[in-house]
């Protein structure tokens, strides 16, 4: 799939068509149930069930552009990152579920070197997350309208990489594949808009993770890389923005 600057700008349009949808649908169920004792917010209670969405994309076209090391002639770079995150109540505040991630991304790019040598790149990776997760839920206030959540989750990957570059006609092929597992806790919070329907944003803290990364280059023996990593710090460069639905 090629993600150009029109083909982003269509995916944004569709996408807030979508939110304005299910913001539609919200104030339709908000109004059938004016009645109900939380009308603003949602008691989280044994027997509902819940998914939560969060996505993020990127893409750009560069051309003649000089970066800190390199000039690029030509760049055409996209990623794209998908979690879904599904799960039940089983009992009053306290959720289980399983969360799955898809993410891929591409970079083709030609360089030009501080020698005059052209370099030509080109980069797909892609990786896929299974995450078991228990989900507690502290209510702030009594409108049920928002929530402290605590996720902690187990983490289970797997990704691969190949890289291919080309210069003075001689192709250089790396592929890498990366195996990762680990725990994490991702405190955040939710809040209701509408009853039945949500956002929630969460930040990464508090992980310990290990992975084996095995990378194949050409004419050069093969690598392998254990990595073990304890992080016990609320870190807001992982900050994820999901919309969610409970019902």
């Amino acid at each position: 799939m090629k993600i150009t600057i029109k083909t982003y700008n269509i995916l944004i349009v569709r996408i807030t068509a979508l939110f304005i949808l299910l913001l539609l649908l919200g104030n339709t169920l908000h109004a059938q149930k004016k009645n109900s004792k939380y009308p603003d917010g949602v008691e989280i209670k044994k027997g509902m069930f819940f998914t939560t969405l969060s996505f993020s994309m990127s893409a750009r076209d560069a051309e003649n552009e000089q970066q800190l090391l390199n000039y690029y002639i030509d760049q055409k770079r996209s990623n794209l990152q998908v979690r879904l995150d599904p799960g039940y109540i089983i009992k009053k505040n306290l959720g289980v579920g399983v969360g799955f991630m898809y993410g891929y991304s591409k970079n083709y790019n030609t360089q030009k070197g501080t020698d005059g040598s052209i370099i030509d790149n080109k980069t797909y990776a892609r990786n896929f997350n299974i995450r078991p997760f228990v989900k507690n839920f502290l209510p702030i206030g009594k409108s049920n309208k928002f929530y402290i959540i605590i996720p902690t989750e187990l983490q289970f990957g797997y990704g691969t990489e190949i890289k291919e570059s080309v210069s003075n006609g001689q192709l250089t092929r790396t592929y890498n594949t990366k195996y990762s597992y680990g725990i994490e806790m991702r405190p955040g919070l939710l809040a209701f808009i509408v009853e039945n329907f949500g956002f929630e944003v969460n930040v990464g803290a508090f992980g310990l993770s290990s992975s084996v990364e095995k990378i194949t280059t050409t004419g050069q023996p093969d690598t392998k890389v254990v990595s073990n990593d304890l992080d016990l710090k609320i870190s807001l460069l992982q900050l994820s923005l999901g919309f969610c639905v409970y019902f």
